[in-house]
């Protein structure tokens, strides 16, 4: 929960300062919310009133996310456990449920990935400075990469045989960008994204050979008479 307490003083800053000491944080850490400015009153001794604050205690980015998770998690009924660590631009929460791992993670990875994204909104919203977050269940979405890393390299191999293009089931955003990426670098296939919606399917098609022209001189018009 966030601390936050109100103090009053003379100004603003002196009551400020004394509720950035009763909370043992400082000015950057700090959402300070001016609830009264006061006043000097008649020839600034009488009648007067004393400033006011309500000063709060950020919360770190990474400590809401957990927060979050948890409360989500709490009211869809799961009993969890969580794992933060960093990666790159991003923060990962891994969930470890009681036996509900395939509730939680939905036909591939659906279910998660609508969590996934409702939770990056909500965080965003609250704090633009807020990393990525990225949710994960018991491991599978490393597993689910490996998957589609290696289904991705059979497929080509099956393209650059029969010379003929594949189409893969509807993927979301994340499963395409890793399927683009392990064939990108795949000599004699190609591959693009067809469909509309968050779901699109990649389709792994045989890479053509652009015939060079160099040299050779371009046709003219025969002038009619």
């Amino acid at each position: 929960m966030t601390r936050a307490v109100e103090t009053t003083g003379k100004s603003v800053a002196e009551a400020t300062i004394a509720a950035l000491r009763e909370l043992g944080i400082g000015r950057d850490e700090a959402s300070i919310e001016i609830v009264d400015k006061g006043s000097k009153g008649f020839l600034g001794l009488f009648g007067g009133s004393p400033a006011r604050v309500r000063v709060a205690a950020q919360v770190a980015p990474s400590d809401r996310a957990e927060v979050l998770v948890k409360e989500i998690m709490s009211r869809m009924g799961f009993s969890t456990q969580l794992h933060v660590s960093e990666e790159k631009n991003a923060l990962v929460i891994d969930i470890e449920t009681a036996g509900a791992d395939g509730l939680l993670i939905g036909k591939a990875g659906s279910t998660l990935s609508a969590l996934e994204y409702l939770i990056n909104r909500i965080l965003q919203r609250e704090n633009k400075r807020t990393p990525r977050i990225i949710l994960d269940v018991s491991g599978y979405k490393r597993r689910r990469e490996d998957f589609l890393k290696n289904k991705a390299m059979s497929l080509a191999e099956e393209v650059k045989s029969a010379k003929q293009q594949v189409t893969m089931e509807p993927l979301d955003a994340e499963d395409r960008k890793i399927v683009h990426n392990v064939l990108k670098s795949v000599p004699g296939v190609t591959t693009k994204s067809v469909g509309s919606g968050r779901s699109k399917s990649v389709v792994v098609v045989p890479a053509t050979e652009k015939k060079s022209r160099s040299g050779r001189r371009p046709r003219r018009r025969k002038r009619r008479s």
